[in-house]
């Protein structure tokens, strides 16, 4: 079977802070801003844990709009999350498909030079806090097209069955899985360290 998607949607904790409007690629961001670090990362990750909630702490500029606080997942396969890390972390919660599919949407990808641009960015249109303007360059960091992000306008509240797998630093992984019991999560959550991404 074609796998290129993923039955996990991934959460980086490691993005970028601030604002960085009329960004169209993860190559450009990169140069406007530094993911987190990883001890910072892994604190957000246990935050978010402790909570139960992925906050809408994230907006974009899309033309002259600025979207709604949202909060986003991406369904990059396994083997690609490694080629991620490097804008946003090492660090990340994965939930199950079905706890995202009913509540978040699949962002609309556009080209800053598509033909309907202005049309799509119209103040009405229904959908403009599920559109992201990007360049399609085939090379990689070139295109945000390559993350297929997911997003929920507003907080996501999850529970604990949501969760399917966590990946940390190799360094992280112990502290991890001591919250996950102490915070009787379920027994069945992968939690992996980044080597083995890197090696598999």
């Amino acid at each position: 079977m074609q796998r290129y998607y993923s039955r996990i949607y991934w959460h980086f904790t490691g993005s970028p802070k601030g604002a960085t409007p009329g960004v169209l690629s993860p190559d450009e961001l990169l140069k406007k801003s530094k993911p987190k670090s990883d001890k910072e990362s892994v604190e957000i990750l246990l935050a978010i844990l402790d909570s139960k909630v992925l906050e809408a702490t994230s907006e974009e500029e899309v033309g002259d709009y600025r979207t709604n606080a949202f909060c986003s997942t991406t369904d990059i396969p396994f083997k690609d999350l490694v080629e991620h890390a490097v804008y946003y972390g090492k660090a990340a919660i994965g939930f199950k498909a079905e706890a995202i599919h009913e509540i978040f949407l699949p962002i609309c990808y556009v080209s800053d030079r598509h033909s309907l641009k202005k049309e799509l960015l119209m103040e009405k249109h229904p959908l403009l806090d599920y559109i992201k303007l990007t360049d399609f360059h085939p090379e990689e960091g070139h295109t945000f097209y390559r993350e297929r992000e997911w997003r929920k306008v507003g907080d996501f509240h999850f529970k604990k069955e949501d969760v399917a797998a966590i990946v940390v630093p190799d360094n992280s992984v112990k502290q991890v899985h001591n919250f996950l019991a102490d915070h009787r999560y379920p027994n069945d959550i992968s939690v992996l360290s980044w080597r083995l991404i890197e090696e598999a």
